[in-house]
């Protein structure tokens, strides 16, 4: 497929999907008009992506956003079988601080769960309910949260204690198991709130009071406030606070941290939690096994008992 048809249908599918953004729209064209529109998008080459990016010297955190607009183009190409794979570097340039995601404690959970009664969210009319049920989605399930915010009815099967998730980063569905806890919150959720706005399958599962679809700006804003209100806040110096976000991260190192700490085999088992997550490749799960002290010392535990295990 050709260059250009390429980037249309990536931005004419964000569009249908409510994430159109002109910034992006902006670097996908002036990608296009650089590498050429006739350009088949599976000849593109490594080299010429970093020398588009590099071009006429640009600062850190401009290149670092059109990698981003370009890596979320290639992840869709990718999906589609446009390409055999992403050609963009893999090291990016500096920007003085690394940004680390946040892992919340069982405890924090509970206090933001429990803040939840406390905050006013009326400009997006995200009652507590909801935003109980999202917060154990997240921390819960390991969704994104786009993924948990466009479940619908439909999507939700309680009877087999799983999820579909459809509208996905990378544009690929896939079933989520969930455990029995979740699916009791969900059911509770549904049965004591859901039910007034109908039981058309198509229904979002999450609405806010008037019972429309709720926004990821929304959420997100809500989400700063109650933060605050539990008052969970960063203390080892890294300029981003605690994001909605970082639940998901929280799941994956706390599922991580499981594993080594059953004995199991970590590295066999990646695949099965890339997939669980969504992820496009293995790569980016095997990100966490780094991300926080305790699975760093749970790593060198494990280390240690296989040395001493070896030397005798």
């Amino acid at each position: 497929m050709k260059l250009v048809r390429a980037v249309e249908l990536y931005l004419e599918l964000r569009k249908a999907t409510g994430c159109g953004a002109r910034s992006i729209a902006v670097v996908l064209h002036r990608f296009v008009k650089t590498i050429g529109p006739d350009r088949q998008i599976d000849s593109i080459q490594r080299e010429e992506v970093r020398a588009f990016l590099g071009r006429n010297g640009s600062p850190a955190a401009y290149w670092r956003c059109e990698h981003s607009a370009l890596r979320g183009f290639y992840n869709f190409a990718l999906g589609h079988g446009l390409v055999p794979y992403v050609p963009l570097p893999m090291i990016l340039p500096r920007l003085g601080q690394p940004f680390r995601p946040y892992v919340y404690t069982y405890a924090e959970i509970d206090r933001l769960i429990k803040a939840t009664d406390d905050i006013a969210t009326n400009e997006c009319l995200l009652e507590p309910p909801t935003f109980r049920t999202l917060i154990w989605f997240l921390y819960g399930a390991g969704l994104r949260v786009s993924e948990a915010l466009n479940l619908t009815l439909a999507d939700v099967d309680l009877a087999e204690n799983m999820l579909i998730i459809r509208q996905t980063k990378f544009y690929k569905a896939r079933i989520v198991p969930i455990g029995p806890s979740l699916t009791r919150i969900v059911l509770g959720y549904e049965r004591s709130y859901g039910t007034r706005f109908g039981t058309d399958p198509a229904r979002p599962l999450l609405i806010s009071k008037r019972g429309k679809r709720l926004t990821h700006q929304c959420v997100d804003n809500a989400f700063v406030r109650l933060r605050s209100k539990a008052g969970i806040s960063r203390s080892d110096g890294a300029r981003y606070q605690p994001r909605l976000h970082d639940m998901r991260h929280s799941f994956a190192v706390r599922r991580l941290t499981t594993w080594y700490q059953q004995g199991a085999d970590v590295q066999a088992l990646l695949p099965t939690l890339s997939t669980y997550l969504g992820h496009a490749s293995i790569v980016s799960t095997q990100v966490y096994l780094t991300m926080t002290p305790e699975l760093l010392a749970q790593a060198s535990l494990r280390f240690a008992l296989y040395a001493g295990g070896v030397s005798s």
